[in-house]
């Protein structure tokens, strides 16, 4: 309804029926229609003969005629629709001495006017126990009448004023309700009136609050927005110091929603909301709260908990929950819904609202961060984690920016045999500590924009550079160009551009041979969206790269899994290999790989071989593609040719 306004008309007492009343329409511009109000009206009032009585009826009645005619598109709040009711009907009657309303709200442990209106107006604090009345007003939805000395009446509605007559009316539902309050000093004033001239009011409070609920409500679920969640994190923080309880605030994000959003459409995807919002509300105890505040995140308020054992409990319940809502009825088979938790505690957290909800998102980051289907409850670490993220971000866009993200290789060579290729590995020049290995900026590798944009720069030198060394010669000694292997992040892969941006390294670089450039992957970056890895894989394959699982074992991984990769090379991770001389873990842990590996017809690369033992050992187990110290350390693009030269005369001169 927004900018409804009603038709203006003039009222006239004797005009119609018995003496009743009737509208004579004005001659201004028309946007409605008050007649239907005004027949309603001559239909409940028969007249009475006191011409006072017609006379308050018809004031009260013009307020609501004027209420209607202000423009409802000013604002989506209920306040100045019911705070101008309030005022009207003290204008009205010199008999009114106050009107002002109550909004309902389970989760408050007192309620009080939003909005008085009356020179004496009362302020009353109504709580927890006392607005019973209130709810039951509310659910049977009818006008209530109370006199001063009825000893049903209620104290809080009494005290404080003048009045002797008090009128409540409900307005509103469910989850959003509210009763106005309407206190005259003149005994039996309501009764002379007639309560059916209040009863009008509760439609329009039905209006306004339904306003409100659109302001305060998430359409999608029906769950407070993020604007009714900070009110009431609020409000649940103030209860929590009074009562010397803990108040858990929560942070949940749904692993995996993207994938089924993107694979299976939005309707899906609002569907898996919807129906996670109702598994964890049949979850939530009386006075908690959850909250939608995006996409596919929600907020949690864990209200009264006495302790962390019990807030840490529910936390691992809600979680099992999720995991038992069931798989996801998607085109992505197996995929089940989990939730990634970040919590923070007031007040030992003793912040404000919204820093209570950052403290509670740097959780969630740790809890994703960690591996998804967990949670992690704030602390100080997580505050100085995220600061040093921030430097540690800066620090390298200045780097990409300035041209100091550069390239080193290690050779990988079969034991005892030739060259196969080498592996580029990222290093950051920095100013003051010199040459920087990825471990001092790996939390941005693999995180958002940046990654992208790092795994763009990788990829293209690495490009140049191999097309240089095919340029000059430089081949392995069975006249294939060497093979350079570049590591992509997760993201970059499933990034929608990355196959485009291949296309056009391959353009810019005619020279290149395909197969002389293997992109590889981690094996955690298929369980993000296995469907859109799998296809991305297979394009790389039909435009000649070859492709390779890195760091196999370090994930969750299972070889069945492995099998439905179109992977060509596998290679085991470095910290099995390094402990594989004194570990019998590790090394039944290297030997079950390659022998897997070796069944599945794939090429197993052994990383981070740094003696003789650890040749000695790899060779025994038939693992003989080797990289590492004992080969080679990482080298320059300039140096990597004369390294290839070297090796390959030192292999001649033992033969």
């Amino acid at each position: 309804m927004p900018g409804y306004r009603p038709q203006r008309g003039r009222l006239r007492a004797g005009g119609g029926p018995a003496g009743g009343l009737r509208c004579v329409p004005g001659r201004g511009r028309s946007h409605g229609d008050e007649r239907g109000v005004m027949a309603e009206y001559e239909q409940t009032h028969a007249p009475s003969g006191d011409r006072t009585a017609e006379a308050e009826r018809l004031a009260i009645l013009q307020v609501l005629i004027d209420v209607l005619a202000l423009p409802l598109a000013a604002g989506p709040r209920a306040g100045p629709l019911l705070r101008r009711i309030c005022t009207g009907l003290v204008a009205a009657s010199p008999a009114i001495t106050f009107a002002y309303y109550v909004v309902l709200d389970e989760h408050a442990d007192e309620l009080r006017p939003e909005f008085s209106a009356g020179a004496r107006a009362p302020d009353p604090r109504i709580t927890r126990g006392q607005a019973a009345l209130l709810w039951a007003i509310a659910r049977a939805r009818r006008v209530r009448l109370y006199h001063a000395d009825d000893p049903r009446a209620p104290a809080w509605l009494v005290a404080g004023h003048d009045a002797v007559d008090f009128v409540l009316f409900p307005f509103g539902a469910a989850p959003a309700q509210g009763i106005g309050v309407v206190g005259a000093r003149e005994p039996g004033f309501f009764a002379r009136v007639g309560l059916e001239s209040f009863s009008a009011f509760t439609n329009l409070g039905d209006l306004t609050l339904t306003l409100r609920t659109l302001a305060l409500r998430d359409p999608l679920t029906g769950l407070p927005n993020r604007a009714l969640f900070l009110d009431r994190l609020i409000h649940a923080c103030a209860h929590a110091r009074r009562m010397e309880r803990l108040l858990g605030v929560a942070l949940l994000d749904l692993d995996g929603f993207k994938l089924v959003n993107d694979r299976d459409g939005h309707a899906a995807g609002d569907a898996l909301l919807r129906r996670v919002g109702r598994a964890i509300q049949s979850f939530l105890r009386p006075g908690d709260t959850l909250a939608r505040i995006g996409g596919d995140e929600f907020a949690l308020l864990f209200v009264d908990i006495p302790c962390l054992n019990d807030l840490e409990v529910l936390c691992e319940r809600l979680l099992k929950v999720l995991r038992e809502t069931g798989p996801v009825p998607s085109a992505v088979p197996g995929l089940a819904i989990t939730g990634s938790l970040g919590v923070t505690v007031f007040p030992l957290d003793d912040n404000d609202a919204d820093t209570l909800m950052r403290h509670a998102d740097l959780a969630l980051y740790a809890a994703k961060a960690g591996g998804r289907d967990q949670y992690r409850v704030h602390s100080v670490e997580f505050e100085e984690a995220a600061h040093q993220g921030l430097k540690m971000r800066d620090m390298v866009r200045s780097a990409l920016g300035d041209n100091r993200m550069v390239l080193y290789y290690q050779p990988i060579v079969r034991i005892d045999g030739p060259i196969v290729g080498a592996e580029a590995l990222l290093r950051l020049r920095h100013d003051e500590y010199g040459l920087l290995a990825p471990e001092a900026f790996a939390g941005v590798l693999d995180s958002g924009a940046l990654a992208c944009a790092l795994g763009r720069h990788v990829l293209e030198t690495a490009a140049a550079h191999a097309e240089r060394w095919i340029m000059a010669g430089v081949r392995t000694p069975e006249g294939l160009p060497l093979r350079i292997s570049v590591n992509v992040s997760a993201a970059y892969l499933l990034d929608p551009g990355f196959l485009g941006d291949v296309r056009a390294m391959f353009a810019r670089h005619p020279r290149l041979v395909a197969s002389a450039l293997e992109i590889e992957i981690t094996e955690s970056a298929p369980l993000r969206d296995l469907g859109c890895v799998h296809q991305t894989l297979h394009a790389c394959l039909a435009l000649g790269l070859r492709v390779a699982l890195d760091d196999f074992g370090t994930g969750s991984a299972s070889l069945t899994y492995l099998q439905k990769l179109p992977a060509q090379t596998l290679k085991i991770d470095r910290s099995f290999v390094r402990d594989m001389a004194h570990d019998p873990k590790d090394y039944a842990i290297v030997s079950a790989v390659a022998h897997a590996g070796h069944l599945l017809g794939l090429e197993v690369v052994a990383e981070g071989a740094e003696t003789d033992r650890h040749l000695e050992l790899l060779r025994g187990l038939g693992c003989l593609c080797v990289q590492g110290y004992a080969i080679a350390r990482p080298m320059s693009a300039d140096d990597l040719p004369g390294w290839c030269r070297a090796y390959e005369e030192r292999r001649d001169a033992a033969r």
